[in-house]
């Protein structure tokens, strides 16, 4: 590699977190491909024991029906997609695309990209990620809750747009505060 890219932190930085984030993305969807519908006995073996996307996507069903039972909306799962309102038939499937894989490859891309102490990186890295997967099972309960009460739905931006810009703004936020974090550390 370049001298010159190796003493510019920015654009090393930049490297890092790109080829990190490309890496992490890209997996996600190269996981999701193979343990999809494979009859390979290995991707079987995948998608049976060790399918970290269906157990993310289970957690944030779970969690939303856990909280819409805080408002006495009763829900079932009725598969590993879906989870529905007792009351009627209405409900959502929750795909791929829904689970934010993307918003979370982001965020740990840019944490692991840092010069942190692995302790710190961890500290940020697990936060953040709670973070994004608490306001994703929010969605969720929103959204059950407004077929629970039959609000109309916005007709200019769909919920999965509306959970792509509150994540990336809260990202946005969460990095001001790593950065400040950061910088008050090298100060004292």
């Amino acid at each position: 590699m370049n001298k010159h890219i190796l003493k510019n932190e920015g654009l090393l930085f930049i490297i890092k977190f790109l080829g990190l984030f490309a890496l992490l993305y890209y997996f996600c969807l190269f996981f999701i491909s193979i343990t999809y519908r494979s009859s390979n006995e290995f991707y079987i073996f995948l998608r049976d024991h060790l399918n970290f996307v269906v157990l993310l996507r289970y957690s944030i069903l779970r969690a939303s029906q856990f909280f819409c039972n805080l408002f006495s909306i009763e829900t079932y799962i009725k598969d590993t997609i879906t989870i529905r309102l007792q009351s009627s038939r209405k409900g959502l499937h929750m795909g791929y695309d829904c689970i934010g894989y993307g918003v979370m490859s982001f965020w740990t891309a840019f944490v692991v990209a840092n010069n942190s102490t692995f302790k710190k990186k961890a500290y940020w890295l697990i936060g953040g990620l709670i973070i994004i997967w608490f306001i994703n099972c929010l969605r969720i309960t929103f959204l059950l809750i407004a077929l629970h009460n039959n609000w109309s739905v916005n007709k200019y931006l769909d919920h999965h747009t509306q959970y792509n810009i509150i994540s990336y703004c809260l990202i946005l936020i969460l990095i001001t505060f790593y950065i400040r974090n950061n910088k008050n550390r090298k100060h004292t």
